[in-house]
């Protein structure tokens, strides 16, 4: 075997054994959540706000339909930086829940963004992660709510 033979085969064998860092999770392509509740929008609405206060997230509503709940992010994940760029010091997390009256039972769609300290804004595409748990908290939002609401 020639010695550029041996080679090649070296570095095969020795490529077997590198790993590569694991690639982030790609985002999905979706952008948003939903979830119809069988409870009015305003009711929805305070469910929403009194459960961000018992986790320490303040919310605001710009208005009637919309609640933003935002915090503060130390670093920005590789997914998040291929979509939206390196981290930025004051980026920020914004949560927009819009909630829509939907006959007797309310609408409700959650979207994600990253917001710099210059006031860019970033729509976030979710992974899958970020849809399974985003799905399960709207899940959870909707017993609880439905659960208040029998109770009445």
């Amino acid at each position: 075997m020639t010695r550029h033979g041996l080679v090649l085969i070296g570095a095969l064998a020795l490529g077997g054994c590198v790993t590569a860092a694991p690639t982030p999770p790609r985002p999905t392509g979706e952008a948003a959540l939903r979830v119809t509740i069988n409870a009015s929008p305003e009711f929805v609405r305070q469910t929403i706000l009194m459960r961000a206060a018992s986790r320490g997230t303040q919310g605001r509503t710009p208005n009637p339909r919309t609640i933003v709940l935002e915090r503060q992010i130390t670093e920005t994940t590789p997914a998040l930086q291929a979509v939206c760029g390196p981290h930025k010091p004051g980026r920020r997390v914004s949560v927009v829940i819009t909630t829509e009256r939907a006959g007797t039972r309310t609408a409700v769609t959650e979207r994600r963004f990253l917001i710099d300290g210059d006031g860019t804004r970033c729509a976030v595409l979710l992974t899958p992660e970020d849809v399974a748990a985003g799905n399960r908290s709207l899940a959870e939002l909707k017993a609880q709510v439905e659960t208040q609401m029998a109770g009445r």
